[in-house]
């Protein structure tokens, strides 16, 4: 009789679970698409599979890990499994095309299917870091003779910080890591490693270059000495042995700007490492003056060499003045630069605005007449030892049918997408005309919904970020944007009137506009044609607008603090009503704030909420006293500031935290129904595990949340969010280094 009651009383158990189950919502999952035309972002590492000579690997700074299976034809993005997105190094495995090791500033990761998925192997590092790095990988690399060793170099030579003198070892495929060399052990104990070199033939013998110079270990890294004898400084960069013939070697040396005799350059060894000789005739040898930046003086930062002949040589040089790859047939005694920007054999694809200052260099074991090499936008491939070179990260395509002509072209991905997003705007008039406002490549147009793509800056002062746009809401044709730079604050405001691909500085000093980024604009749709009202953001000055279609323009500040604007948005039941967000806490003035009469006079309505640093504020037009206000973690004086996404239905005046979350960007409400929200997670990339939270998604008003990270989307850190205007089902999601990706 008991039994019989356990059983009955587990079935009921049973049937009220699955009774709860069937009442939870259900979703679909989410199809995801990566759109754009490709490029555009640093790609600091790039090597060839050596068991197959299509097989392509590339890492971004913070797009993650790309595999191409077609030598460069295509690429997909990898990063589920990731920590970090910044891909410093990657090594694969010389004989199991399964096995590849990456290293970022978050430490080794390990991939055992291809790159489709990681592993961290932090087992013997310094434990992980909330706000540092603690180990971050400069350098890695395998032993050729027994491949379960690997050797990790710490620094992170790119910023020239994070030197340790410190080389990790594992014995075991990444899963236990030693540090084999404490205290330098020979090595100068805050040297940058940036590149480490196993004899194939000797696997004790390995060669480290570092910023505290050239050294070489003959017991597997446990001590080191320094190697001097003909080289001209201590700033060494990259070092590679001849496979076939190991004491032939070459390594490059930074030039130190202002400094004449030119000091650096490539220097070869015939000895293993005892003598070396200079090898520049031919090479760029600008000195640049001491106060000129770095990229002003010629600097070879990548070798290559063909691994079966020594005397043939490839060097790339990352300075702007020289850049290129520079080849030579003789073991360096002459050098022949091979990527003539004027010459038709050098194909550049869309990105003509940089020159090919090089970040990564790879040669084909295989067939060393293959090389490609990457910059801070393009990858270019070569199948006849750099005679030719054609773009590996676009495509060009056709006019679409709608377009007019565009003296840049149409491009369309190839996978390689490797750019970060400040906005994604849809045409109101028009669903596939798609505008993209980029970090650094500044404003690429659609014509058929992302399929391919056109630059559009012509006109503009700063063409190297787009903040923003809006439209005039009777004159398809006319749109206004925010434009300036990401590093400074500078910018302006542009006008056009033929859609959008010529431009006029419209707002600047000289017509009452302080220069500035300028984020928010706001359209008034209220006003007259030949009169418009618009209202602008400007980073660090306030509000400002002008009446006159943005000839001339006025402070609407008052009594607000002009600092950390996040969110401009106007009340279409009120036109005279604007609300704006302030970052920062309460007692420095943050919080939302309430104009009742055009930007005359402000208030702060908020009073009851507890972020700081605010990153965006969204507003549905079906209900405007719902406001969403997004935020991100931040510590003052000891007292503590959560982040997520914070929720107010009465305009304001009360708020609850509806979603916690230490870094949340961005935020958007569908424009029908306030209570269909997404968020979008973006984490900084300063520390050891530097991932947002990707997409989430709520269809109550924030009670019950949805993660929507799904592949293709592996890249968890999201800048900005878009509602289609036209089929609300339809989310744009702007990435940090991944481009942007569209949800159907």
């Amino acid at each position: 009789m008991t039994r019989h009651k356990a059983i009955i009383n587990h079935l009921h158990i049973v049937t009220t679970s699955l009774l709860l189950l069937l009442a939870i919502p259900s979703y679909a999952a989410p199809t995801w698409h990566n759109i754009g035309p490709g490029g555009g972002g640093w790609v600091p590492s790039i090597v060839v599979s050596p068991v197959n000579s299509k097989m392509i690997y590339a890492g971004c700074d913070v797009g993650g890990f790309y595999r191409s299976t077609d030598a460069g034809v295509t690429w997909k993005i990898y990063n589920t499994g990731l920590h970090d997105y910044y891909v410093e190094v990657i090594v694969p495995h010389p004989s199991n095309p399964n096995v590849i090791y990456i290293g970022t500033q978050g430490g080794v990761h390990k991939s055992t299917d291809g790159g489709k998925s990681w592993i961290w192997l932090r087992n013997g590092f310094p434990s992980p870091q909330m706000y540092s790095f603690s180990a971050p990988i400069g350098v890695l690399t395998i032993d050729p003779q027994h491949p379960n060793i690997l050797y990790a170099g710490i620094g992170r030579p790119r910023w020239n910080d994070g030197g340790k003198g410190a080389i990790y070892r594992t014995e075991d495929s990444g899963a236990h890591w030693k540090l084999v060399n404490p205290g330098g052990a020979g090595m100068d104990s805050s040297a940058i490693i940036s590149d480490l070199a196993v004899n194939p033939h000797s696997s004790k013998r390995i060669f480290a270059a570092t910023d505290h110079g050239l050294y070489r270990s003959n017991d597997s890294g446990c001590t080191w000495i320094h190697l001097d004898k003909g080289l001209p400084n201590t700033k060494a960069r990259r070092i590679v042995l001849c496979s076939s013939h190991p004491e032939t070697m070459y390594v490059s040396f930074e030039c130190p700007p202002g400094q004449q005799p030119r000091q650096g350059g490539v220097f070869r060894s015939d000895d293993g490492g005892n003598t070396w000789t200079p090898r520049n005739s031919g090479l760029g040898a600008r000195v640049g003056q001491p106060n000129e930046p770095n990229e002003m003086t010629s600097n070879i930062d990548h070798l290559a060499v063909d691994p079966k002949n020594p005397n043939v040589v490839f060097a790339g040089d990352c300075s702007w003045v020289s850049a290129g790859i520079y080849r030579s047939n003789d073991g360096g005694v002459s050098w022949k630069i091979v990527t003539d920007s004027s010459s038709p054999k050098m194909k550049y694809g869309w990105i003509t605005m940089w020159g090919p200052s090089v970040m990564a260099l790879a040669i084909d074991p295989r067939n060393p007449s293959n090389l490609y090499f990457s910059t801070s936008g393009h990858v270019f491939k070569t199948t006849d030892s750099g005679e030719n070179w054609q773009a590996a990260y676009t495509r060009s395509v056709p006019k679409p049918a709608a377009a007019p002509d565009s003296p840049r072209g149409w491009w369309k991905t190839n996978g390689m997408e490797v750019t970060c997003l400040n906005q994604v705007v849809v045409h109101p008039r028009d669903p596939k005309r798609i505008y993209a406002c980029y970090f650094d490549i500044g404003l690429l147009q659609s014509f058929d919904g992302g399929s391919s793509f056109t630059q559009t800056v012509e006109g503009m002062v700063n063409r190297g970020n787009t903040f923003t746009l809006a439209f005039d809401p009777d004159d398809p044709n006319v749109i206004y944007a925010g434009t300036g730079e990401w590093a400074s604050n500078h910018g302006d405001i542009c006008k056009s009137t033929d859609g959008g691909f010529t431009w006029q500085v419209i707002g600047k000093p000289d017509t009452g506009l302080p220069d500035g980024q300028t984020r928010f604009i706001i359209v008034d749709p209220n006003s007259p044609q030949n009169a418009r009202r618009i209202y602008v953001s400007v980073e660090g000055s306030g509000i400002y607008y002008s009446k006159d279609n943005g000839t001339t323009w006025q402070s609407c500040s008052n009594n607000l603090p002009n600092k950390g604007i996040r969110g401009l948005f106007q009340d279409p039941n009120d036109p005279n009503t604007l609300l704006t967000l302030i970052s920062g806490p309460a007692n420095t003035g943050g919080g939302v704030y309430q104009s009742p009469d055009q930007g005359k006079s402000w208030q702060r309505i908020s009073v009851d909420f507890h972020w700081s640093n605010a990153t965006a504020m969204a507003v549905s037009k079906s209900n405007p006293n719902r406001i969403y206000v997004s935020s991100r973690e931040e510590s003052i004086d000891g007292k503590p500031y959560p982040g997520g996404v914070f929720a107010s239905n009465d305009c304001g005046a009360t708020w609850q935290q509806v979603l916690k979350d230490k870094f949340i960007q961005s935020i958007a409400v569908n424009q029908n129904n306030a209570d269909i929200v997404y968020a979008g997670g973006n984490d900084h990339p300063y520390h050891d595990e530097a991932l947002g939270s990707g997409v989430t998604y709520s269809n109550d008003g924030g009670k019950i949340w949805q993660n929507l990270n799904t592949p293709p989307l592996t890249n968890r850190n999201i800048t900005t969010l878009t509602i289609d205007p036209h089929l609300p089902s339809r989310i744009y999601a702007g990435t940090a280094g991944n481009g942007v990706f569209v949800l159907k």
